[in-house]
């Protein structure tokens, strides 16, 4: 019996692709959060990033599992298990919530970061027009987006990441200080979900599906199988990252008590390495944050015009995201972190449930305890949700903190777990009685 062998990438196109994908995932959240974690974790810093590390990295891996396992990008897991209109509607809200509060975000940061410190008098809408004209520029033809993030400006962000964390592991500025949260492991948790990362690899997993396409891998099998190596590449990359970015915080960022949630990396950063450190955290910032603009309009083209058969040019979409990207921009970094955050405590839970749902290769045979999961997984996020907007303590709220790991902050897991039992015990009655 002839058995296929697998049709796999060339390993320079694997670590062109790989590094493409972690300059697009390595945005501002993972310059800015780790390092605030690590401060306030100070001596528990290890078990911070191991929090930090199960949402940003190992979501990052199972999303992209996910997506090789169904050989499907969001959309398509998503309309297979809600129908295609509820599945459309869940898939376009991550989508547009990366265009309206991600990439402003990362503009703004990268101005408020990269730009004043060097530049004081550089105006807001001057930064904003020339980095979205560059995103634009890296974005517009798909069929080069991988080879510019992936060869030019990935190798670069991850040599300043690699002086300036070297300089920080081996000369700390300072030791560990006793933790400020009694929870550090939930603290991790929480700060990974400011990264969006785990909900950018469902987005990002079609994404790439997309570029095996364009590299002539058409195969499931095939797809699926180059999908999990260069899904486990990124996501190790960003374990690594975050881990030592979390340690810097612990002990060179203990000097700095009182550092706001930004300003903390800049000042462990000029610490270390004085102006040239300054430069150096500002071409990190920015060459992030731009990857990060780039792959996502690259990605919003990607999945509109999927989601729309066509209707919805790539090109549109890209020429839209950077117009919105630059309009939100203008609002400023605080204003943004501060909307995104409710937004993702909503329905990161659900997304968890649809990935690790999704790795089930009989998927549909679970198709209608995946969608109660979702649902009960949604009605705990809108507890969380509330939390964020003032209402601490709504009754949902209330409920989780009542409940095994509620103190961790993932109290939904196990109500979610039993109604996707009992979903599914009942699917199975029903079927077996109408047989």
């Amino acid at each position: 019996m002839k058995i296929d062998s697998k049709k796999v990438l060339p390993l320079a196109a694997i670590v062109v692709i790989s590094g493409a994908m972690f300059s697009s995932h390595f945005g501002v959240g993972d310059l800015i959060f780790p390092p605030i974690l690590g401060r306030d974790s100070g001596t528990s810093w290890f078990t911070a990033s191991i929090g930090y590390a199960i949402i940003n990295s190992i979501g990052v891996w199972l999303a992209y599992l996910a997506c090789a396992h169904q050989n499907q990008s969001l959309d398509g897991i998503a309309s297979k298990t809600l129908g295609n209109i509820f599945g459309k509607v869940y898939t376009a809200i991550p989508v547009l919530i990366t265009i309206f509060f991600i990439l402003p975000r990362v503009a703004s940061a990268t101005h408020e970061m990269a730009i004043l410190p060097l530049f004081p008098g550089v105006p807001l809408w001057v930064s904003l027009g020339l980095f979205f004209i560059l995103s634009f520029y890296i974005a517009f033809t798909r069929a080069t987006v991988m080879e510019k993030l992936g060869k030019f400006l990935a190798p670069v962000l991850i040599l300043f990441v690699i002086i300036l964390v070297v300089k920080g592991v081996i000369t700390p500025l300072s030791t560990p200080a006793e933790p400020t949260s009694v929870t550090p492991l939930k603290e991790g948790m929480l700060n990974a979900y400011n990264t969006m990362n785990a909900i950018a690899a469902l987005l990002f997993g079609g994404w790439i599906l997309r570029e095996l396409d364009i590299r002539n891998i058409t195969k499931g099998q095939d797809r699926a199988y180059n999908l999990n190596i260069i899904g486990i590449s990124t996501a190790v990359l960003l374990s690594i990252t975050s881990t030592v970015l979390v340690y810097l915080g612990a002990s060179s960022g203990s000097l700095f008590p009182k550092a706001a949630i930004g300003a903390l990396s800049t000042e462990i950063a000029s610490g270390l390495l004085g102006p040239i450190g300054l430069a150096c955290f500002a071409a990190i910032m920015a060459l992030s944050c731009l990857s990060t603009s780039a792959a996502i309009s690259s990605m919003a083209g990607d999945m509109f015009q999927e989601m729309t058969n066509g209707k919805l040019k790539y090109k549109v979409i890209v020429i839209s995201a950077s117009l919105i990207g630059f309009i939100l921009g203008l609002v400023g970094l605080s204003n943004i972190v501060k909307f995104t955050v409710p937004w993702l405590v909503l329905i990161y839970p659900s997304i968890i449930v649809l990935i690790l749902s999704a790795l089930y290769r009989k998927f549909d045979r679970i198709q209608k305890a995946v969608v109660v999961g979702m649902i009960v997984a949604l009605v705990f996020g809108f507890g969380d949700m509330l939390s964020f907007y003032g209402f601490k303590s709504n009754l949902i709220s209330d409920l989780v903190a009542s409940l095994p790991f509620g103190s961790q902050g993932i109290g939904w897991i196990l109500p979610t777990i039993f109604m996707m039992i009992i979903a599914q015990l009942v699917t199975s009655l029903i079927l077996k009685s109408d047989d």
